[in-house]
C-alpha cells in the first residue's frame, strides 16, 4: 500500500500491527458527511463513491475512489468533520488506522505524514482542475433477466473478445468454488485486470453476490420475452452510482432491433445496447461501451453545413474508426440518426439527397401565424425515412437535443418516436411550427446547446468526437440571392446584401447558445470543423460539394494523427 511506500522495515511492521481490516458491502456507508473524524482508511479492494450534500438537501457525486487509495486524511490531520459522504459501490475491503494510532506513527515516522500531504496537494490539484468524475469499470456483472437466454454461452464469447483487447489478465467466474469465502473473492479481483461474474439466475445469493462485486452490470435479455419474476427485484435494487445496462441479444440476421417486451422498461437501465447473435463487432462495441472506451459522435447543427457530416462520417468509416453512441442537435441530429440505424453510407447520401435536394421540405409556406412553414412536408419527410422507430430501439444508443420554451432548457430526446424527436430538434422557432409534448413547447436545439458535447460526456462512457460545422459563421446574405431578385430587393428598399428572413430567424434563435456551445465543445476530446464559411444556411444546393468538404478535412485530420486516440486498440 502507498502508506507505507519508503517506510523502513521496522515502521512497516508497527504500521501493519495498527491496522483493522474492515468490510462493507455495496451500499452500505463508510462515513457521512459532518461526522467526527476519528479514523483514516486505505481501499484495498472494492470501490468508494464520494458525495456532498447539494445547496437544496441533494446528494451530489464528486469522486469515484479505487485501490489503493487513502480516504479520511483531510478531516483526520486537521481535526474537523468529516468532508463528504463515503458510500461502498461494491463489496470493498479497507484497512483502518485510528487517530490515536495516526499520532503516534506520525510523530515516529515524518515520510507517513508527508505522503498523505502530497496525496492532500494532488487531490486539491484535481478539485480546481473541475474534471469530471471517470468510470472505468473492474469488475463486470452478467445477469439474464427473460427467458431463453444462453448466457454462459454469451459470456465465454464476451469472455474471448474481451481477451483480445487486454489478454488473459481478465478472467470470469460462474460460480464460488467450494470452501472459499470472500477474502478468496477479493485476491482473485487483486490479481485479475477485470473480472466478469455471470450468474446463471435473475436471483439467489450468487446473484446477490455477483451484483455486488460488479462496478457494471449487464441484464441480458431476448427483446420479446417478459421480464421474468425472479427479476423483479432487479427493478428497485439499482445503486445509482453502479452503472446498469440492458443487453438486447438480437437474431444475427436482423437488421433492424426488435424492441424489447414493454415490462423490461421497469429495469433501472443506463442505456439499452443492441447485440446480434454471433457478431464480433457488435461485441467488440459492446466491450468498449461497458469499459469506458467507446466513441461517443458528436454532431452539431448548422443548416446546409450539416451534409459535411455525412463525409465526416465515411471517413472515420473507412479509416477504421468506431462510431458507438451519436447524438446532435438540429440538422446534426438527423446525419447522427442515420448513423444509428446503421444504413450504408450510399443510402443515407440517397436519402438525404431526396429529402433535402430534390425535393425541399421547407417550401410548404403558410399564413404566418406561428411559422413561415407549414411543417406538413417535413413531418412527412422524416416519417417516411425514419418510420416508427423508437429511439431506444437504435443499433446504436443515440441521443437528440431540442429547446424547450416552457422551461427555459435544453430538453435531450432519449426515447419515443424518432421521427418526432428530429421534427423537434429541427424546428427553427418562426420557420417551422414548434413541437406540443407534455414537457412543453420544443423548438430547435441550438437555441440552447448546438454542439451537445456535453452530453455525450456526461455518459461517461469514453473520448467524444465533435464535429462542428456551425463554427465561424459569417452572419451576411448570400450574394446569390441578390443576383436572384434584385429589381425586388431595389422596390423593398433592401441593400444587396440585407439577410434574408430565414438566416434572421436562425441567427435569432441561435446567438443566445454561443456561449453555451463553446462551453459544451469543451467536453470534447477532440473537434473537427471543415471549412464551410461560404456555405448558406440554405446552400441545399451545394449536397455533394459540402459532403466532400466534411469528407476530405475530417480524412486530412485522421492522415496527420489528430485522431489517434479515437483508434482501437
Amino acid at each position: 500500500m502507498p502508506l507505507w511506500a519508503g517506510l523502513d522495515p521496522v515502521a512497516r511492521l508497527e504500521l501493519q500491527s495498527e491496522l483493522q481490516q474492515v468490510f462493507l458491502r455495496g451500499g452500505e456507508v463508510l462515513f457521512e458527511e459532518g461526522d467526527p473524524a476519528d479514523a483514516l482508511y486505505m481501499l484495498v479492494s472494492g470501490a468508494l463513491g464520494v458525495s456532498v450534500q447539494g445547496s437544496h438537501g441533494e446528494q451530489r457525486r464528486i469522486a469515484r475512489i479505487t485501490p489503493p487509495e487513502t480516504i479520511g486524511e483531510m478531516a483526520l490531520i486537521s481535526n474537523t468533520p468529516r468532508s463528504a459522504t463515503i458510500t461502498a459501490l461494491r463489496d470493498s475491503v479497507l484497512l483502518e488506522l485510528t487517530r490515536t494510532a495516526f499520532e503516534r506513527l506520525a510523530a515516529r515516522w515524518p515520510s507517513v505524514m508527508l505522503y498523505l500531504s502530497k496525496l492532500l496537494a494532488d487531490r486539491l490539484r484535481a478539485t480546481t482542475r473541475s474534471q469530471p468524475v471517470t468510470f472505468t469499470p473492474a469488475t463486470l456483472a452478467i445477469v439474464p433477466v427473460t427467458r431463453g437466454v444462453a448466457v454462459l454461452e454469451f459470456a465465454h464469447a464476451f469472455l474471448q473478445e474481451m481477451r483480445r483487447n487486454h489478454g488473459p489478465s481478465v478472467d470470469m467466474l460462474d460460480a464460488m468454488p467450494a470452501h472459499e469465502d470472500e477474502n478468496w473473492l477479493y485476491r482473485f479481483e487483486a490479481t485479475r485486470e477485470r473480472v466478469i461474474y455471470v450468474a446463471a439466475e435473475p436471483s439467489g445469493s450468487w446473484t446477490g453476490r455477483c451484483i455486488r462485486h460488479a462496478d457494471h452490470v449487464m441484464f441480458l435479455a431476448c427483446p420479446g420475452e417478459p421480464l421474468v419474476p425472479e427479476a423483479e427485484a432487479l427493478t428497485c435494487a439499482a445503486s445509482s452510482w453502479r452503472r446498469h445496462d440492458l443487453v438486447l441479444l438480437q437474431k444475427a440476421d436482423a437488421s433492424r432491433p426488435m424492441s424489447a417486451h414493454p415490462s423490461l422498461a421497469r429495469l433501472p437501465v443506463d442505456q439499452r445496447l443492441q447485440v446480434r447473435a454471433k457478431s464480433p463487432a457488435d461485441l467488440q462495441r459492446l466491450i468498449r461501451t461497458s469499459s469506458g472506451r467507446a466513441v461517443g459522435l458528436v454532431l452539431a447543427g448548422g443548416g446546409a453545413r450539416g451534409f459535411a457530416h455525412l463525409g465526416a462520417i465515411r471517413a472515420l468509416r473507412e479509416h477504421g474508426f468506431p462510431i458507438d453512441l451519436v447524438g446532435g442537435t438540429s440538422i446534426g441530429s438527423v446525419m447522427a440518426a442515420t448513423a444509428a440505424i446503421q444504413i450504408g453510407l450510399d443510402e443515407a447520401k440517397d436519402l438525404m439527397r431526396r429529402a433535402f435536394v430534390q425535393n425541399p421540405p421547407l417550401n410548404d409556406y403558410t399564413l404566418p401565424l406561428v411559422s413561415l412553414v407549414r411543417g406538413h412536408k417535413v413531418d412527412a419527410r422524416l416519417f417516411e425515412h425514419f418510420g416508427d422507430r423508437n429511439i431506444e430501439d437504435l443499433w446504436l444508443p443515440f441521443f437528440c437535443v431540442s429547446s424547450n420554451l416552457t422551461t427555459g432548457t435544453a430538453h435531450v430526446h432519449r426515447q419515443g418516436p424518432l421521427w418526432r424527436a428530429l421534427r423537434a430538434s429541427i424546428a427553427i422557432p418562426g420557420l417551422l411550427p414548434p413541437v406540443i409534448e407534455p414537457e412543453g413547447v420544443l423548438v430547435d436545439g441550438a437555441m440552447m446547446n448546438n454542439m451537445p458535447a456535453d452530453i455525450m460526456a456526461d455518459l461517461q462512457r469514453g473520448p467524444v468526437l465533435g464535429i462542428d460545422v456551425a463554427r465561424d459563421v459569417a452572419f451576411t446574405s448570400a450574394a446569390e440571392e441578390e443576383k436572384k431578385a434584385p429589381f425586388l430587393r431595389r422596390l423593398l428598399g433592401l441593400p444587396a446584401q440585407a439577410p434574408d428572413i430565414v438566416s434572421l430567424l436562425y441567427r435569432s434563435a441561435t446567438i443566445s447558445s454561443d456561449a453555451q456551445t463553446l462551453k459544451a465543445r469543451a467536453h470534447a476530446a477532440l473537434v473537427v470543423h471543415p471549412p464551410l464559411a461560404d456555405v448558406p444556411l440554405r446552400g441545399w444546393e451545394q449536397f455533394e460539394r459540402v459532403v466532400e468538404i466534411g469528407y476530405e478535412h475530417t480524412r486530412n485530420r485522421i492522415e496527420a494523427g489528430a485522431l489517434d486516440g479515437f483508434k482501437v486498440t
